[in-house]
Formats: structure tokens, C-alpha cells, sequence
């Protein structure tokens, strides 16, 4: 048995109420959220009973065929007339039970994929609603690990050792009721052996119970250092931090290994111990029988030779199912945890607005007005705060400040990837957060500094913005920002692949796809969060030039960590510490002498050394 790896998107002190859920309540909410798994888990039952009955037929063949036809036959005839009989009654007996165990496999397996597959949509779904910043950095991998990892590991146990505990319980029951049929009082010998079992493997769950959220635990912490050192890897080598970090990630891979040698190891003591109670009942069965009747003669008055065979094959479907479901409890609560933290997902809050009670925006170009609004990632620690102004229509505005200055979190609460803390933001008078997401991402963009391309071609990454989009509207988005001529120069023109992540393009390059992607949405506002570095002069050009025809007919707000795109836009904010301290234009704010035009003077010295 391995434990699944998961990873959590949130704190500890985040959990919902999910995570607290017990077994049952969790089922339920599964059966809730896929109806279907009822139909499912009750044909799996019946089916299971159909191939337990198959099985138990067996040992009570065997009892009749020593009793009645061993032991009490007259001639050879008979004898040989019941032995057949019954070896063909087995015979059958067990191909009953291998159908139907092929029915109930069948069954769950269809039962398990349709609950996986309509919690995968809905945990994918609910994700794409949820806020940007929840999904930002390490968070990510948490999301990942628990739509996939999770998911898998609750997919593995149902259709290994869940359709086996499915498949024993039923026998064992089944087999109880035979052996109490034959002899009450051996099976309750039976029985009261057998509670060993689970009196251990409830001792043993109390101790592992724990440990499995360290396993877990640990194991997120691993998958967040391996994907932040493969995401920051070139810096890692250039800053020759390479053994360091070697050294922490074997520091977390021992201490995940150590956790799990820390859980397993009572479940093989575990293992052991209904080992050792299963050939205690059997001892136990076969004593009970002679004290209960076996005489020397070979048949008792109540139990015979037969009862007692039958027992010992009884005693083997009702303790290797107990053995083995005590065995399983572990797997079985480690993906119950898995399941647990996946229906977690759909307890986070989104920021998504219901169709049913969104307010659209009105066409065409708009106010956006910032009424008193405080913005924090952390409460009671304000990113931006005291923003009191108005972007009127059609404006081509500016955010400029110091590196940390909330330039950025400014361009992400035009965006709603943020929520104020306080205060309220008007697109044409309606609040930002009342505003349905289609209608939004129609009337809104956002070009971010390092813009996410897919693995695909230039054609499809600008395509994607607009469904329907073909070449034509492409190459015409293209030619209207005066960027068709780098457009032909790529070495494939649009068929030209972008890599992962656009990884193929410049950081300058990456932003005229994005620009071009924009554009054919025709967006009412455009927020750009320009690149910092990365973009070469005759990229830059082209930036400018397509920013300057996209700009046209709507409001634009850039975020310039570069001064000379501030001084041709008709306004500038000037950001510091998280406040807008300066707000005019170029000339106006450079006559001030303050902030901003000591920046510039920064700035203008910065490109003489260049």
C-alpha cells in the first residue's frame, strides 16, 4: 500500500467544513453532487450477494457430499451417484460466482468512473470561477495535486481493494449466516476469535490516523520545492545555489519516507496479527466440534464430520474478508482523505456571479470610478489604500512608481482579480462585483507583463480570444496594429509554435501576441501591465505602435515601469508606498520637481548609460 500525494491550495487553519466531514456524511455529499452513485453502489451489492452465495455454496456442498454420500451411502452406486451430483452442483456453483463477481466489477468500475469523471468537471469548473490570487504561485500545484493525485488515489482503492471489500463483506455476511445455520455455538466461537481482528485494527487506525495528514503534509511540501525548484531553476544555477538546494530537497524527500516507514509499520503488525487469529480459529473450530458432538465413531448427534469440514472452508470466507477489510481500513481512509480534500475544492468561495442576478455593462466606452477602496492580499495589512478618483472615458492613463509601490495590485483590482477590502469600483456606474464574467471579459482585458501563451501556434493563441476566429480576422487584428510585418518575419509566420508557456518568443514578443489576442476581443478597457525587461528597440517600437492603435476609441490604463511610455498618455498616476501621491501629465508632474519627476530624471540618467 502507498499513500497518495496531495497537496493542500490552502492553510491548515483554512479547512472547511468538508474536511471535518465524517465517512457517511462525506458519501452523502457525494450521492448529492452524482445521484447516480446510488443505482450504482446497489446493483454492485446485489451482484456482490449474487457471486457470495456462488461461493458459500461450495463449502456446504462438500458437507453434504462427506455426510451423505462418504460416510452414510450403502453401495458404491449411491456413493458415486451424490459425489457427482454434488461435484457438478460445485461446479456450477462456482461459475455463478464468477459471473457474478464479473457483474459487480463491471458495475463498480462504471459506478467509480462516472463519480470521478463528474467530480473532475465540477472541481475543473468551480476552479476556473475561483479568484486569480487563489490560484497564483505554489497554490497552483495544490490544485493540481488534488484534482489528479486525489482523484486518482480514490479511483485505485474503489476499483482494487474497495471491489475486493466489497466483494468479502457480502461473504463474510453471507458466510456468518451459514456457519449460525449449522451451529450457533461455533459460529459464535467463530465470531468471538475473530473480534481480535478488528479490536487490533481499530488500535492500529487510531495510530495511523494522524500520521496520514503528516504523510500528506509532507508529501505537498515535496511537490511544492520540486515544482518551485524546476520553475526557478536557471536562477538556481546562476546563483550557484544548485547544492543548497540538492540539500533541501533530500532534507524533504527523507522526511516524507520517514513518515511513511511511520505509518506503514503498524499496518504490517497488523497484517500479522489476523494471520495468526486465522489459524486460531481454525484450531478453535475444529476443538469446539469434538467437544460439541464429533464422536469416535465419526458422526456426532448435532455435529458431524462434515458440519466440521465445512466450517474450516466457512471459517476461511468469514476471516480472510474480516482480515483483509481491517487491512484495507488504511488505504480506504487515505482515500477517503483524498476524496475529503477534493469536495474541499468546491467549498472555496468564488468570485464568479451568478448569470441569474449579473448586471451587464452597457456598450460602449465607459467611467471607471474608485470610491474609498483599501486593497490587501492579508487582512489588516493594505496593499493599496485611501484610492479615491475617477478614469473617465476614453482616457489614456499611466501608473507609475517605485518597484513595490502597488502598480501592479492597482492593475489587478481594475481586473476584479482582486476585491477591495473597502470601498467600492464602478464600471459605468454598476459595481465591478455585481457584473456577470462574460460580460466582463467581453468589455475588459488585461495584458499581463509575462502573458501566458499555450503550446501552440501564433494563429491559435491570438485565434483563442475570439471563438470562431479564424486566419482572415487574425491577419486582419494584426495589419490594423501594424503588426503583420514581424508577424511574416517569424520563421513559420503564424504557424510558428510559441513553446510552453510561450517560451519560443521574447518577453517583448509575448506581449504583441497578447496585444494582438486583445484586440480581437475589442475590449471597452485595457489594462497592460508592460514588460520589465526583455523587449529589444525594435520590439519596443512595435509595442508602442500597436498599443498607440489599440488604444484608440477606449480607455487604457498602463502600468509603465518604463517612464517613456507615461509621457504620450493624456494622464499619469504616480503610486508610493500604496497611495496615489502625484496625478496629472507629463509636463505638469515634471514641473512639480516631485516624485515623479525625480523618477524620470532616474530614468533618462539610466538610458544614457545603456
Amino acid at each position: 500500500m502507498t499513500v497518495s500525494p496531495t497537496a493542500s491550495p490552502q492553510p491548515d487553519a483554512e479547512r472547511t467544513d468538508t474536511e471535518r466531514l465524517g465517512t457517511v456524511a462525506l458519501l452523502r455529499r457525494v450521492a448529492r453532487l452524482v445521484p447516480s452513485v446510488r443505482t450504482g453502489l446497489a446493483a454492485t451489492l446485489a451482484f456482490a450477494a449474487f457471486a457470495a452465495v456462488g461461493r458459500i455454496v461450495v463449502p456446504v456442498v462438500v458437507q453434504y457430499t462427506i455426510d451423505h454420500g462418504l460416510l452414510t451411502a450403502v453401495t458404491s452406486e449411491e456413493r458415486t451417484r451424490i459425489v457427482v451430483r454434488c461435484a457438478l452442483l460445485g461446479m456450477a456453483a462456482v461459475l455463478v460466482a464468477g459471473v457474478g463477481s464479473s457483474l459487480m466489477n463491471r458495475r463498480l468500475i462504471s459506478t467509480v468512473e462516472d463519480v470521478v469523471s463528474a467530480l473532475r468537471i465540477r472541481v475543473l469548473d468551480h476552479t476556473l470561477r475561483l479568484p486569480p490570487t487563489r490560484l497564483e504561485s505554489g497554490a497552483q500545484g495544490g490544485f493540481v495535486a488534488r484534482s489528479t493525485d486525489d482523484l486518482d488515489a480514490v479511483t485505485v482503492f474503489a476499483q482494487g481493494g474497495g471491489m475486493t471489500l466489497v466483494q468479502n463483506l457480502t461473504q463474510m455476511t453471507i458466510a456468518f449466516v451459514v456457519m449460525a445455520v449449522y451451529s450457533w455455538p461455533l459460529a459464535i466461537l467463530a465470531a468471538l476469535v475473530a473480534c481480535v481482528v478488528p479490536l487490533v485494527g481499530r488500535y492500529v487506525q487510531r495510530i495511523i490516523a494522524g500520521r496520514f495528514d503528516v504523510v500528506r503534509s509532507r508529501i505537498g511540501q515535496l511537490y511544492a520545492a520540486f515544482a518551485e525548484t524546476l520553475t526557478g531553476i536557471d536562477t538556481i544555477r546562476a546563483a550557484g545555489a544548485v547544492e543548497r538546494v540538492r540539500t533541501r530537497l533530500h532534507s524533504r524527500i527523507d522526511a516524507t519516507a520517514d513518515a511513511q516507514v511511520r505509518t506503514l509499520l503498524p499496518m504490517s503488525a497488523s497484517f500479522s496479527v489476523g494471520q495468526s487469529i486465522d489459524t486460531l480459529i481454525t484450531i478453535a473450530v475444529m476443538c469446539g466440534g469434538v467437544v460439541l458432538g464429533l464422536g469416535t465413531s465419526g458422526v456426532g448427534s448435532s455435529i458431524t464430520v462434515g458440519t466440521v469440514v465445512a466450517f474450516v472452508f466457512l471459517v476461511t470466507f468469514f476471516v480472510r474478508p474480516l482480515q483483509f477489510a481491517v487491512n484495507t481500513l488504511a488505504d480506504a481512509k487515505n482515500s477517503e482523505a483524498g476524496l475529503r480534500r477534493v469536495l474541499a475544492i468546491l467549498d472555496l468561495e468564488t468570485d464568479a456571479v451568478a448569470q441569474e442576478i449579473a448586471t451587464p455593462l452597457r456598450p460602449g466606452m465607459f467611467d471607471v470610478d474608485i470610491d474609498t477602496v483599501e486593497v490587501g492580499y492579508v487582512p489588516g495589512r493594505p496593499v493599496l489604500s485611501g484610492l479615491d478618483l475617477r478614469i473617465g472615458a476614453g482616457q489614456q492613463v499611466a501608473v507609475v512608481g517605485e518597484t513595490g509601490s502597488g502598480k501592479s495590485t492597482f492593475a489587478k483590482l481594475l481586473t476584479r482579480q482582486l476585491h477591495p477590502t473597502t470601498g467600492t469600483v464602478r464600471f459605468a456606474g454598476v459595481d465591478v462585483a455585481s457584473i456577470g464574467d462574460e460580460s466582463l471579459a467581453r468589455r475588459v482585458a488585461v495584458v499581463p507583463q509575462d502573458p501566458f501563451l499555450f503550446d501552440r501556434s501564433v494563429l491559435e493563441n491570438i485565434a483563442v480570444a475570439r471563438p470562431g476566429a479564424d486566419r482572415h480576422d487574425v491577419e486582419a487584428i494584426l495589419a490594423e496594429l501594424g503588426l503583420d510585418d514581424w508577424a511574416r518575419d517569424l520563421p513559420h509566420g503564424l504557424d510558428t509554435r510559441t513553446g510552453q508557456r510561450g517560451e519560443a518568443l521574447s518577453v517583448g514578443e509575448r506581449q504583441l501576441v497578447a496585444l494582438a489576442r486583445t484586440a480581437l476581443v475589442d475590449p471597452d478597457l485595457l489594462v497592460l501591465d508592460e514588460a520589465t525587461s526583455g523587449v529589444d528597440a525594435g520590439t519596443d517600437v512595435r509595442l508602442q505602435r500597436a498599443l498607440t492603435s489599440i488604444g484608440r476609441g477606449r480607455t487604457t490604463v498602463t502600468i509603465a515601469h518604463r517612464l517613456h511610455s507615461a509621457r504620450v498618455t493624456d494622464r499619469i498616476l504616480v503610486f508610493d508606498r500604496g497611495r496615489i501621491v502625484e496625478d496629472g501629465t507629463h509636463d505638469e508632474l515634471v514641473a512639480t520637481g516631485r516624485l515623479y519627476a525625480r523618477l524620470q530624471d532616474a530614468w533618462s540618467f539610466r538610458s544614457t548609460l545603456v
